[in-house]
């Protein structure tokens, strides 16, 4: 179905251009609307937005118009004349302070990670016109629930960034030399990045030119602390003096010894593919996905061999060969009791150990992963991802 859309303008309900899997989906679900000559309506953004040059010359009416729609929304009361996209927290919670802003239709949008959902956020789910998912495995847990108007509309990568290069190409690598692991995403028990740290411990005890290359920045540093919880590592991350997480003195703690890593801190979006570009392995031993994962997808579709944990939103990334999978996972909701991480697995440090193993050891192998992986992820540029959420969207105006 490719017909035209039902609608010229489209609200965004959510804070665009922050360091975070919403700020980047809504830039870059922006700058499509605008190349496919509709308009994006931004109600919030971040203060400061690193943006390449084509997003801001598309973006540029709207971000100069956005401070007109904030002034709406704080004086509350908007009644719109076109579809708004409003952001669902986990569980399908619903601020009320956006209960304000009205499309026609109004559309939620969510990714989240608890599959249990409480009746009153059930109730008021029939409230939105159509619900989009970041993931078959959301999808199905909400249509579980009794809801009909659920779409799965994925997130997207960027090809004309995230995309492999030649290894003629690979000059200057700051890690040449070195077999380099990278794993990104904000530090937190979500992401497994315990995991990570207890199986390269053991990674680099038989293979000392290992270097594990961290993405972790967690814009908000507490919530980072939860890893704690996990009885893979010994300490728990703290903040320097500049409010940012210390990861480097964490994986210090952890016992990793000086030079067997290096964090690289707060990340633009549009500078990820030069670290991609360079690093050997990509590991995401996640122990719960509710959309497809942002920095796997574009590791992947950088031609890197990933090792994926077999479990909830990346289950949609997996094929055939595409990549390495972490098979073995505990149903962490039976283990503990909690009901609310039904679907979460966690992961067997061994079997990680294992595929990290299989990927030094055999490259030739592995680089034909890292190339099918980069064939896969061509068809899930935002060209393709947006056309289908407003092609769900259309259905429903």
């Amino acid at each position: 179905m490719n017909e035209a859309p039902a609608f010229n303008r489209l609200g965004i309900g959510w804070q665009i251009g922050v360091p975070s899997g919403w700020g980047t989906y809504g830039v870059n679900l922006s700058v499509e609307l605008v190349r496919r000559g509709l308009t994006p309506e931004l109600f919030f953004r971040a203060r400061s937005i690193n943006l390449m040059p084509d997003q801001l010359q598309a973006l540029e009416g709207s971000l100069a118009r956005q401070p007109e729609w904030f002034a709406a929304y704080q004086r509350g009361d908007v009644d719109l004349e076109f579809p708004m996209l409003h952001a669902l927290g986990d569980r399908l919670d619903f601020p009320d302070m956006m209960n304000g802003i009205k499309g026609r239709p109004n559309v939620g949008v969510v990714f989240f990670e608890s599959a249990t959902i409480p009746q009153k956020n059930l109730a008021a789910a029939q409230n939105f016109a159509l619900i989009i998912t970041g993931s078959s495995w959301n999808t199905a847990v909400l249509r579980d629930y009794g809801l009909a108007n659920v779409r799965n509309c994925p997130q997207g990568i960027d090809p004309s960034v995230f995309a492999p290069i030649q290894k003629t190409d690979k000059k200057n690598n700051r890690f040449s030399g070195r077999f380099a692991v990278f794993s990104g995403g904000k530090l937190e028990y979500r992401k497994g990045q315990d995991i990570v740290v207890a199986a390269f411990k053991i990674f680099h005890q038989r293979h000392a030119d290992a270097i594990l290359v961290s993405a972790w920045h967690n814009p908000w540093p507490e919530a980072a602390k939860g890893i704690g919880i996990s009885h893979h590592v010994s300490a728990v991350p703290s903040v320097d003096s500049t409010g940012h997480l210390d990861v480097s003195r964490w994986l210090y703690d952890c016992g990793l010894p000086p030079g067997a890593f290096i964090d690289l801190g707060p990340m633009a979006n549009v500078e990820m593919a030069k670290v991609l570009h360079e690093v050997d392995l990509a590991v995401f031993p996640n122990r719960c996905e509710g959309g497809t994962n942002l920095v796997a997808m574009e590791s992947m579709a950088c031609g890197v061999p990933v090792i994926l944990s077999a479990n909830t939103g990346h289950l949609d990334l997996i094929q055939p060969d595409n990549c390495y999978t972490l098979d073995l996972q505990i149903p962490i909701d039976e283990v503990t009791g909690r009901r609310d991480l039904e679907g979460w697995g966690e992961s067997s440090i061994d079997e990680l150990v294992t595929k990290m193993e299989a990927a030094y050891q055999d490259r030739e192998d592995a680089a034909r992963r890292g190339a099918a992986a980069g064939t896969y992820m061509i068809g899930w540029g935002w060209k393709d991802k947006v056309g289908r959420l407003i092609n769900a969207v259309s259905e429903f105006c």
